[in-house]
């Protein structure tokens, strides 16, 4: 596939994963609103902790997913349409197990609840049903999970994009109507997983229209040896998922345990914007995933060791523009949009707010790395670096959250990360695939994160100057930070050989789309 190709499919993809992104962001914004309003914090904190239960039964998965994704590139980007359904039907199956796996250890957490009401003396609801029903919501997408594989591999992740903007706007807007119309809170939690039945429902039939000849049954099974080669995959990922599940998935409940939740219920309001945030960085990295994919199963290690280095650039230059924005605008936003009271009970302490921001900073710029290597497959080379990660992030918050409180266990993170996956993975990679030395690498990340600092400084300055008191000083202030963060990062970044490198990319890319449409 040329380059020209995968430039237009990872910008369609991007298009419409914007669209999908602004229409959701929006509206489950509006939503929290409210639900504030007419819930509590303590139903946000509730909310939280299912959700981290729930993904941390995900464990059940064992990244089955990422190694099977992996093993459709390359007969997705060669056209072997029979290795590709094999895959295809061995991944069914595996997903129904896991399902079903994850069915049964869910209902095994049903005995804990009574301890966790007591955490949460004024939510008046069940919390076997609540349970019960977010478990639903999650689980009824591993039995439609291999048809989205299609769509990853095939560069079209733009459909998905489609269906979520129809899926997620009825889902947020219906929600929202639930809580100013009944006030029924099991009726709330009870859409999300309609509105992923019917999701699902649409990529079934959808792929089935779009790939056919994909869906068909396979000839013959997959080999041998190429279960194996899952397998080993498989086996390397285990690590992967246990220390991703630890780090990511558990802060929530240390949260509710070592304090309650309402103080959960605070964080999560953090939590959903940089969640809201990740989710738009993630829009990048997973559009362009399929190319960098096709990319690494066609192209020399020299040509894709440039790849990275332009991407990488372009992602950091994304990532720290969202960092500053969180850290100046994420109190006023709460105060504003969220606290309908107008009151500073949901805001936490301005060093809680740079942890936050660091967490979400150390976590987001390794992510292209991370990208890059998970398409070429090299899962087993470091598989024990998560497991010392997650030991050094449950150590370290329940050491830190004593001394510290929140502040805590947000540290904990951040040190687990830096100690571990932010020099091993561009180690791994550079060291089994590109044949480069490491040490450039980090001196590149030192150089990004000064930029990123001092136009931060410059941005955080200026916005002092500028109240945000009501909705439409909100607008304004958020109008401010982006114009200023944004001319402070393209004149700090400058100084890297990357900015140049980048402008003549985007220049050649216009280029070639042009000269398509004129041809056309």
């Amino acid at each position: 596939m040329r380059q020209d190709t995968r430039s237009k499919n990872s910008t369609r993809n991007i298009t419409f994963s914007i669209i999908a992104y602004m229409v959701q962001l929006i509206l489950s914004f509006l939503g929290r609103r409210y639900f504030i309003y007419y819930f509590s914090t303590e139903y946000l904190g509730l909310n939280s902790l299912f959700s981290n239960i729930i993904s941390i039964l995900s464990l059940a998965e064992l990244g089955f997913g990422a190694a099977l994704v992996f093993a459709m590139y390359k007969p997705m980007a060669t056209g072997d349409e029979e290795k590709v359904r094999q895959l295809l039907r061995y991944y069914r199956k595996c997903y129904y197990i896991i399902g079903c796996i994850i069915i049964t250890l869910g209902l095994l957490v049903l005995p804990f609840m009574e301890y966790f009401k007591a955490k949460a003396p004024n939510v008046d609801v069940n919390l076997y049903i609540v349970y019960l029903i977010m478990l639903f919501n999650t689980v009824v997408s591993y039995f439609f999970a291999h048809r989205r594989s299609l769509l990853y591999t095939s560069q079209r992740q733009d459909i998905e994009s489609k269906i979520t903007i129809i899926t997620k706007t009825a889902l947020n807007f219906a929600q929202l109507l639930v809580i100013l119309l009944t006030k029924n809170y099991y009726l709330y939690i009870s859409l999300a997983g309609i509105f992923a039945l019917v999701d699902n429902l649409i990529v079934f039939f959808v792929t089935q229209k779009h790939f056919p000849e994909f869906i068909q049954k396979p000839l013959s099974p997959l080999s041998k040896e190429d279960r194996k080669a899952i397998r080993k995959n498989i086996f390397a990922l285990i690590f992967h998922k246990i220390g991703g599940v630890i780090v990511f998935c558990t802060d929530s409940l240390l949260i509710y345990m070592l304090f309650d939740a309402e103080v959960l219920g605070v964080y999560s309001n953090y939590l959903l914007i940089t969640t809201a945030v990740t989710t738009f960085v993630s829009i990048f990295i997973t559009a362009i995933t399929g190319s960098v994919g096709n990319a690494v199963a066609k192209e020399s290690p020299e040509y894709n060791y440039n790849l990275l280095g332009k991407l990488n650039f372009l992602y950091f230059m994304i990532v720290s523009f969202c960092t500053i924005c969180i850290f100046v605008l994420c109190n006023p936003f709460i105060s504003v949009a969220l606290d309908k009271s107008a009151s500073s009970k949901l805001l936490v302490d301005d060093f809680v707010r740079v942890l936050i921001c660091m967490s979400f900073y150390f976590t987001q710029t390794r992510r292209m790395v991370s990208t890059f290597r998970d398409c070429k497959g090299l899962f087993y080379e470091h598989r024990f670096s998560p497991i010392f990660e997650s030991i050094i992030n449950l150590v370290a918050s329940l050491l830190l959250a004593r001394v510290m409180g929140l502040g805590g266990v947000i540290l904990g993170t951040i040190i687990s990360t830096v100690f571990v996956p932010l020099w091993v993975e561009p180690y791994v990679i550079n060291k089994h695939y590109f044949k480069k030395s490491t040490p450039k690498y980090f001196l590149k990340y030192a150089l990004y994160t000064l930029c990123m600092l001092v136009a931060g400084g410059i941005t955080t300055f200026v916005l002092s100057f500028v109240p945000a008191f009501s909705v439409w000083t909100l607008i304004l202030k958020f109008g401010v930070c982006a114009l200023v963060a944004g001319i402070s990062l393209l004149v700090t970044m400058s100084i890297c050989p990357e900015y140049r490198q980048c402008l003549s990319w985007g220049k050649n890319i216009l280029k070639n789309s042009f000269s398509r449409k004129k041809d056309q």
